[in-house]
Order: C-alpha cells, then sequence, then structure tokens
C-alpha cells in the first residue's frame, strides 16, 4: 500500500513539473516589443525672424501600438508640445535653435531626435575691444579726444557738477533739452546731459584747440581725417556746403565745410552691431542732439 502512495506522489510530481516547464517555454517564444520607427524627421534648416515654420515627424511602430510625441525647442514659441506636427514662431535675437521630438509607444525605449535651424538675419555682436587705460587729464592732455570717451577734458558719463569744476559757470542754465555750453571765453565747448544730469555727448569747435591722437581737430582736412580714422561710414548733408561725416562704431562725428575743413567734432557713445531696430532708434536720438545742437550754434553766432 505505502509502495503505491509513492509511487502516485512521484507521478504527479513529475506532472507538475513537465506544466511549470512547458509554461516557461511558452512565454520565452513570444516577441519583443520594438521601439518607434522614425522615418522623417522634417525641420527647415533656415529661418528669418517672426516666420512660422512647421516641424513634423513621420513616425510608425512595427507593434502597432498608439505613438506620442513630445516636442521642445531652444528658442521661440512652440503652437503645442504634442502631436504628429507642430508649428513655431520664430525668435529674432539668437544664431540657431535646436529643435527636438521624443517619440513613445508607452513599452518600449522612446526614439529621439534632434534638428537645428539657423536665422538668416543673425548679427553677431562686436568683438569685446581691450580697455584702453584713461590718460591723466594734465595739459596738453586737457585738450586730447578719444572718440566715442573723452574730450576738452570732459568724459561720457561724467556729472555736470564735474563740468561746470572744470570749465566754470556755463553760458546759460541747462534748458528742458539739457543743452549746455561754454562759448565764451574763446572756450568753442558745448553738449548735452541726460536726466540723471551726466554727459552724454560733447561738441568742440572754434577755437577749442582739442585734437585726437593722430592730431586732428578744428580746421583739419579730410584727407588727414581720413588716413587716421578711415572712411566715415555714413555721410550726410547738413545746410548747404556743409556735411557730416559719421563714424558710428567709434563714437564721433565731424562737420566739414566748403574747404573740406573740420569745422566741429561730435563725441558720443559708439553704435555697435547691434540688433538693426536697436541701432537705427540711437542712431536717431543721436542725429536729433546733432541737429539741436547745430541750432543752438546759428542762434549762439
Amino acid at each position: 500500500m505505502k509502495s503505491k502512495f509513492r509511487i502516485l506522489s512521484l507521478v504527479l510530481a513529475c506532472l507538475v513539473s513537465i506544466y511549470i516547464v512547458g509554461c516557461g517555454s511558452d512565454d520565452s517564444d513570444e516577441p519583443a516589443n520594438h521601439s518607434p520607427i522614425v522615418d522623417n524627421f522634417i525641420v527647415p534648416t533656415e529661418f528669418n525672424p517672426g516666420d512660422i515654420l512647421e516641424f513634423k515627424a513621420i513616425a510608425y511602430d512595427v507593434d502597432g501600438d498608439t505613438l506620442t510625441y513630445a516636442w521642445t525647442v531652444s528658442a521661440g514659441k512652440l503652437s503645442s508640445t504634442t502631436g504628429v506636427s507642430v508649428k513655431w514662431i520664430a525668435p529674432p535675437d539668437v544664431e540657431s535653435v535646436k529643435v527636438t521630438v521624443i517619440v513613445s509607444d508607452g513599452i518600449s525605449k522612446s526614439t529621439k531626435r534632434v534638428k537645428k535651424t539657423a536665422n538668416l538675419k543673425f548679427v553677431p555682436p562686436d568683438p569685446i575691444e581691450e580697455t584702453i587705460p584713461e590718460p591723466d587729464l594734465e595739459p596738453p592732455q586737457m585738450n586730447l579726444i578719444m572718440p566715442g570717451r573723452r574730450a576738452a577734458g570732459i568724459k561720457l558719463g561724467d556729472p555736470f557738477k564735474s563740468v561746470k569744476k572744470l570749465h566754470g559757470e556755463p553760458d546759460g542754465p541747462l534748458g528742458v533739452d539739457r543743452f549746455f555750453s561754454f562759448w565764451e571765453p574763446n572756450k568753442g565747448l558745448a553738449g548735452f546731459v541726460d536726466d540723471n544730469h551726466q554727459v552724454r555727448s560733447v561738441f568742440v569747435r572754434r577755437p577749442n584747440k582739442s585734437k585726437t591722437a593722430g592730431r586732428n581737430g578744428i580746421g583739419s582736412k579730410l584727407k588727414r581725417v581720413e588716413e587716421e580714422l578711415g572712411k566715415a561710414e555714413e555721410e550726410k548733408l547738413v545746410i548747404a556746403g556743409v556735411k557730416t561725416h559719421w563714424y558710428w562704431k567709434k563714437g564721433i562725428s565731424f562737420d566739414f565745410g566748403f574747404a573740406d575743413e573740420v569745422t566741429r567734432i561730435h563725441i558720443f557713445n559708439p553704435i555697435g552691431a547691434a540688433l538693426q531696430q536697436q541701432q537705427e532708434m540711437r542712431r536717431a536720438a543721436i542725429e536729433a542732439l546733432h541737429y539741436k545742437e547745430t541750432l543752438q550754434t546759428q542762434s549762439g553766432d
């Protein structure tokens, strides 16, 4: 009886073992799930600021799983961060933008694609110039003109009280336009201050003796000015026979009369190769100051 019970137990144990092994064998035969495949990733290679572009990812899944899409950009604004395609508004102030899409089936490893698109209108900033040590303001340095920095001992950004300490009381009080002048006695000096009473530009004219490092000042010939500073970036007619040569990036302009001799010099903060709109606004403001000073000069003569 006992031997029959042992034999039955062994048979049952074998049947259970066979069943378990058989189930394991069926699991191993199941195919693995596959990651999504991105067949085409469409991103334009170039853009203009303000453009509205469409990005698209054409993908499929061999297992037939439902796919989801996640979009990101390094700059600019997306119409959505999901979906097969999205629209994007291009920003104005970046050189290039990275576009990324991640496609997922929710089961296997996601598929990632990245492309870049470049700004056709990007203007790189001017290289940072090495700082030049300020000279000591002792004669004859008081009469040194440094484009974009100082003239007649007055440095751009100086408080107006420092100007008065150096040159005395101006011809009259600062008006609404913040204009100051020292025409008498024989200084030939004027300028404008900002709302904080800090110097924003300086003008010199006859009989002022200030000169540039290349010894150019009132009365210098056009040829000599160009030998020192090169050709002007822009020339504009002021009045009949008088034209202004603008060196925007250096921060200086020269008025030339009939004989191509310097009649007035204007020192202002330089304008570099920044965004075009900002550049034009700054140029317009500087030219407005230049025009006001012209009117003040004519009325004072």
